[in-house]
C-alpha cells in the first residue's frame, strides 16, 4: 500500500484506467465523494477518442443546486446528442415541485441511458446510485438498467463512474464489477465491515478506512488479470 497526494494519483489513474473500466465510491456526505468522481471524470476528458476528438464524458445531476458541477464548468445540454464541441456536459433536469421531482428526472434520465448504452464508448458520471435504484417516489427505480451498465457495459467501452453515500441499497453489481474502488472513512462500522467483505482487500479496509482523515480515501485497483494495488491518498491534495 502507498501514501500519495493527489497529483500523484491523478496520473496514476490516467495511465492505467482503461475506457470501458467501472469505479464505484463510497463515502458519506462532506466526504468529498463528488469532487473525486468529477475529478475523475475530467482525467477521461482529457484523453482522445478513436475520432481524434475529446473522449464522451456525460454528467447526470440531479439535485436542484449542486456548485461541485456548476464548478466543472461544462455546457448543460438540452438533447441529445450534445453539439459538436460539447464532447463533456452534463444533463440537469428542472428541478420544480419536489414530489414529483423524481418522476420528472426518470423520464430524462432512463431513455437516455439506454440510448448511451447502445452508443457505447462513452464515461457516465452518477453522483448517488442509490437514488437511481429506489423505486419511486423516493428514487428512480432504474435497479436494472444500473445493474445492467455495471454487469454489461465493458464490452462496449462504456464506463460508469457512481458514488453512493452507504453501501446499502445498490446492486451487489457496484462492488463486484468495477476495477476501481474508493472508500472514504466510513459512517459507522457496519458499513465498514459490508465494504471491506466486497472490496477484495477485506484486512486493508478494516485496518486503513478507520483511519482515514477528512477528505482522504483509500483507492483500490483491481485489474482484471493483474494484482491489486492499494493506494491512500486525499481529494485535491
Amino acid at each position: 500500500m502507498q501514501v500519495v497526494p493527489w497529483e500523484r494519483l491523478a496520473k496514476i489513474f490516467a495511465r492505467t484506467h482503461k475506457q470501458g473500466e467501472h469505479v464505484a465510491i463510497v463515502g458519506q456526505t462532506g466526504s468529498g465523494k463528488s469532487v473525486l468522481g468529477l475529478s475523475l471524470c475530467q482525467i477521461i476528458g482529457k484523453r482522445k477518442g478513436k475520432d481524434g476528438r475529446p473522449s464522451r464524458v456525460v454528467v447526470f445531476a440531479t439535485k436542484p443546486r449542486d456548485d461541485t458541477v456548476t464548478a466543472v464548468g461544462w455546457p448543460v445540454v438540452k438533447k441529445w446528442p450534445p453539439s459538436y464541441g460539447q464532447e463533456h456536459c452534463v444533463i440537469w433536469p428542472k428541478g420544480g415541485d419536489p414530489e414529483t421531482m423524481a418522476q420528472r428526472q426518470r423520464a430524462v434520465f432512463r431513455p437516455l441511458m439506454r440510448v448511451i448504452f447502445h452508443e457505447g464508448g462513452q464515461t457516465l458520471y452518477i453522483d448517488e446510485a442509490s437514488y437511481f435504484e429506489e423505486n419511486l417516489p423516493n428514487g428512480l427505480g432504474l435497479a436494472p438498467t444500473m445493474n445492467q451498465y455495471w454487469t454489461s457495459a465493458r464490452s462496449l467501452k462504456l464506463t460508469l463512474i457512481a458514488g453512493t453515500q452507504r453501501p446499502r441499497h445498490v446492486t451487489r453489481s457496484m462492488w463486484s464489477e468495477p476495477s476501481w474502488l474508493f472508500i472514504f472513512a466510513p459512517d459507522d462500522e457496519d458499513d465498514l465491515r459490508r465494504v471491506a467483505e466486497m472490496s477484495g482487500a477485506r484486512r486493508q479496509v478494516l485496518e486503513v478506512a478507520p483511519e482515514l482523515g477528512g477528505h482522504e480515501f483509500l483507492c483500490i485497483h483491481r485489474p482484471r488479470g493483474g494484482a491489486k494495488k492499494l493506494y491512500v491518498s486525499k481529494v485535491g491534495t
